[in-house]
């Protein structure tokens, strides 16, 4: 994985300018630097560009977390100084004002769910608002406070999702605002050990808009059996692992495939992206054998996995193109770096980079994880799973 800076913006050349040049830097540092980090995968087709930002022309309340989202973004590249101060007072600024108007929409919204079609679009910019402050918070705040505002807007998320799921979801704006909502939920699920989320079974999908959706709905499936298998609920239908396993093949090739239709900035670009295939491939075959298997039948092909997706980072050209999309797949692997130090080494140095170009986020958390799992003096067939599980109040990470 080698590394490659990102530019710099150029708004710290620019903070002196009025506050309507502060507001165009903000919107050109969104649109060249935030948005590449928040797609799955950055290119003509960007869903954060085409969709999200056109919205700011309609709605006030997605431009104002627009605004804080790239403020906030910004002020992580300072420690002192007059221009931390005034990206700090812009942010405070246009927080305040994504909640006041979000509380004033939300309020407007008609109670029943059959009246929404006439409020089609606001409900989409509340949706897309919420999402924005979810990831300002992910990217700004302590731990303790962005769980609790992940919760928050998670709930306002589910009841909106809902209400727009009443209808036939046929707009693209729609169909990616819910899958940005749904993987979210997939990957909080996976670390919070509650066997009573309620994460919709079915989401609706789009080529380019919901990139990996199928192997995310795999996890979800996996994760909610071993919920199940954990609980002990002998009512519960559990999947065969040879039934994921064909899930997870379909998987690859439906990704493969829509490699083809994705427009790369380049063919190393698309090059990247297969190896990123086969990696959440790999990570979500260890995943399935770790989460549902009994006994050392799945352990060679863990190792082979284990070892395919780390020889797949090797061979990634570009760090800044998928950086953000790496997490989970290190992670997978990380978790079976038990005794392997020189592997470890490759885990550990390839997240630092991930952060490095993509922002920390609670990688930092999903990293400590990882090292206590190594130094902890476990029975060999102690899974990450059990091991995360027995200390929950401290294992409560997102790894994204």
């Amino acid at each position: 994985l080698r590394i490659a800076e990102p530019p710099e913006s150029e708004i710290d050349f620019q903070l002196e300018s009025p506050a309507e040049t502060l507001l165009s830097h903000l919107l050109a540092h969104f649109d060249q630097h935030v948005a590449t980090r928040l797609a799955w995968v950055d290119g003509p087709d960007n869903p954060w560009r085409n969709i999200v930002m056109q919205l700011t022309h309609s709605s006030p309340v997605v431009l104002y977390s627009i605004l804080a989202m790239a403020s906030e973004d910004l002020i992580l590249r300072y420690e002192t100084g007059h221009r931390l101060r005034r990206l700090q007072a812009a942010s405070l600024d246009y927080k305040s004002k994504t909640l006041s108007l979000l509380g004033q929409q939300l309020d407007m919204l008609p109670r029943n769910a059959l009246a929404l079609p006439g409020h089609t679009h606001q409900v989409r910019c509340i949706l897309a608002a919420i999402l924005l402050l979810y990831n300002v918070e992910l990217l700004t705040a302590e731990d303790a406070r962005w769980r609790v505002h992940i919760h928050g807007a998670r709930a306002v998320i589910q009841w909106m999702s809902q209400a727009i799921a009443r209808r036939n979801v046929d707009d693209q704006a729609d169909v990616f605002l819910l899958y940005e909502y749904y993987y979210s939920s997939v990957f909080m699920s996976l670390t919070t050990f509650d066997p009573s989320e309620d994460i919709t079974k079915t989401i609706q999908t789009h080529d380019t808009l919901t990139v990996f959706s199928d192997f995310v709905q795999v996890m979800q499936t996996v994760t909610r059996a071993e919920r199940e298998k954990h609980a002990g609920n002998l009512n519960a239908m559990m999947p065969a692992l040879d039934g994921i396993r064909k899930e997870i093949d379909a998987a690859r090739s439906r990704t493969l495939l829509l490699s083809h239709r994705i427009q790369f900035r380049s063919a190393e670009a698309q090059r990247d992206f297969d190896h990123l295939s086969s990696m959440y491939y790999h990570a979500c075959l260890i995943y399935s054998y770790r989460a549902l298997g009994d006994g050392p039948v799945g352990e060679p092909f863990i190792v082979i996995s284990r070892d395919a997706v780390l020889d797949h980072v090797s061979c990634l050209t570009d760090s800044t193109s998928f950086a953000q999309d790496l997490v989970w797949p290190l992670f997978i692997a990380g978790t079976e770096c038990r005794g392997y130090p020189a592997k470890q080494a490759t885990v550990e140095r390839a997240m630092l980079i991930v952060m490095r170009i993509s922002g920390r986020l609670d990688r930092d958390r999903v990293l400590a994880f990882l090292k206590a799992y190594w130094e902890a003096e476990l029975s060999p067939n102690v899974t990450w799973i059990q091991f995360a599980r027995s200390r929950a109040a401290d294992c409560s990470f997102l790894i994204i």
